[in-house]
């Protein structure tokens, strides 16, 4: 078995040095293409974003401590996400899992708002994807986080904001990403989910080719000034959601 999960991730890293990005996409596909069952399509996806995830989160955290230069801002693929919806002049829905004040209502009139609040779960329940920048903050969250001190969304929850993707069944941080980074390597508490963001709109309009995103109206590309390696990802994470989409999961309903 460690042998097994041994040649797996070697694979992996092996990959990562190659830069034939369409080879590494078409291997991503054929994965999808071992199984006729849609349960168990929904599975590979759902597992091998999980991997993904944990490697993008890694790598940044490595290259916070390794380098002197900005590491690179996981968080990006979020934006291209809502760059794709601008450049296609589409609409992205959004519920908000906050309880919002009366007053401050019309700072949300194009959202749904969940009255309940947010949604806790498990700090390793979903793929989340982080952005632990701060080699200093890493080591130190670290220690911090223990049996004495598990991590409490709640108790933190002026500094999280996960936002839930749909249909690409992923959490991207843009609030509390080193404590929930050691949170998730400690095995360790909780954390919230503060909206739900609806990109479905967007696959009848694009697709990722393995290496760039097109329009499907003219093949035209979408032009996205982002490290290659996020664009890579966050296309493969765009069409395993397709996978998701087509097989009409919902993690929330």
């Amino acid at each position: 078995m460690i042998d097994t999960i041994g040649k797996f991730f070697g694979s992996f890293f092996r990959t990562e040095r190659n830069n034939d990005y369409q080879s590494k996409y078409n291997r991503y596909m054929e994965k999808l293409n071992n199984s006729e069952n849609t349960n168990e399509k929904v599975k590979i996806v759902k597992n091998i974003l999980s991997v993904i995830i944990d490697y993008l989160n890694f790598d940044e955290a490595i290259q916070s401590i390794e380098t002197d230069h900005e590491a690179q801002d996981n968080s990006n693929i979020e934006e291209i996400y809502n760059l794709l919806a601008y450049e296609t002049n589409l609409h992205i829905d959004e519920v908000i899992f906050e309880k919002v004040h009366p007053d401050d209502m019309k700072y949300y009139e194009n959202k749904k708002i969940r009255k309940e609040g947010p949604i806790s779960i498990e700090v390793n329940e979903l793929p989340i994807l982080l952005n632990p920048w701060n080699s200093d903050r890493i080591i130190r969250n670290l220690d911090d986080i223990n049996d004495q001190n598990v991590f409490d969304g709640d108790k933190h929850s002026f500094n999280i904001y996960n936002h839930y993707l749909y249909p690409m069944d992923i959490v991207i941080c843009n609030g509390g990403n080193h404590s929930q980074f050691s949170a998730r390597m400690k095995h360790q508490g909780h954390t919230l989910i503060k909206s739900i963001r609806d990109y479905s709109v967007l696959y009848n309009h694009i697709y990722f080719d393995g290496q760039e995103f097109k329009r499907k109206s003219d093949e035209s590309v979408i032009d996205l000034e982002y490290d290659t390696k996020l664009v890579f990802y966050s296309g493969v994470i765009f069409e395993y959601g397709r996978n998701l989409l087509e097989a009409d999961y919902h993690r929330f309903e």
